[in-house]
């Protein structure tokens, strides 16, 4: 009996790490991603844009995988507080909300950094929005 519970707990332990290895791969890929998307020629942002990158692939990769959980679970959970029973929202609903959020503020912040350095490149070429709102 004793053994069996043993080879379950190394069982558990090796999925743990076998996903975890798995998401940190994930990460990496989105890593490569995002930095390819928000390359700059400016040396001195490259270190920030890079930091910025590594927080957005974590944050969307957590954010897939709270969603993930999500929809294998249920959107309301049943709560029984003392005598009283009622159905409230799924406590990741609010995790999921702030990862995305998160997320968000951060590829905003990326998009900003590169727009400065992508629109002083291309001072020259008239923005296709302006010359139609100018005609």
């Amino acid at each position: 009996m004793e053994k069996k519970k043993e080879k379950d707990k190394i069982t558990e332990e090796e999925m743990s790490k076998r996903k975890l290895a798995a998401r940190k791969g994930r990460i990496t890929k989105e890593y490569k991603r995002l930095t390819s998307l928000f390359c700059v020629s400016q040396d001195d942002k490259t270190h920030v844009i890079k930091k910025l990158c590594a927080r957005a692939s974590f944050l969307l990769i957590l954010a897939e995988d709270i969603e993930k959980n999500i929809n294998s679970d249920n959107l309301t959970v049943l709560t029984i507080n003392a005598s009283q029973q009622f159905t409230k929202a799924n406590p990741l609903m609010k995790d999921y909300r702030d990862t995305v959020k998160s997320y968000q503020t951060v590829v905003k912040q990326l998009c900003d950094l590169t727009k400065n350095d992508n629109s002083s490149a291309g001072k020259n070429e008239p923005d296709e929005l302006e010359s139609f709102l100018n005609t």
